[in-house]
């Protein structure tokens, strides 16, 4: 299993996002995406960074379909949302994300502007 310093570097050398896990019933793990995986793309918008993600999965709200980077080769997996995920309380994922240790750190957002 790749380390979790290797999954990152990799990522960032393909300008996506790391897969450190996904949230048991949550739309991402019923499509089977799996740590180690790199999200490249949701909704046809690349995802450099967290705000990318979250912007881009709120382009549809039925479903997202992302290009994830995996064993060397890309793949394109459809996520359906049910009622529960169509509307998420982005804090409360977050949250749940940063204590499971799968989430974003301050890293993945871009620094603000300063004028």
């Amino acid at each position: 299993m790749m380390s979790k310093r290797a999954l990152c570097q990799l990522a960032k050398a393909l300008e996506g996002l790391p897969v450190l896990g996904c949230l048991e019933g949550r739309p991402a793990a019923r499509a089977g995406i799996r740590y180690g995986d790199v999200l490249l793309s949701v909704n046809g918008r690349r995802t450099k960074n967290f705000v990318d993600y979250l912007e881009a999965r709120d382009l549809c709200p039925v479903g997202m379909d992302v290009v994830v980077f995996r064993d060397g080769v890309e793949c394109e997996l459809s996520l359906p949302f049910d009622d529960a995920d169509s509307s998420p309380d982005t804090a409360a994922l977050l949250a749940e994300l940063a204590a499971k240790r799968l989430g974003p750190t301050l890293l993945d957002f871009p620094k603000p502007e300063v004028s």
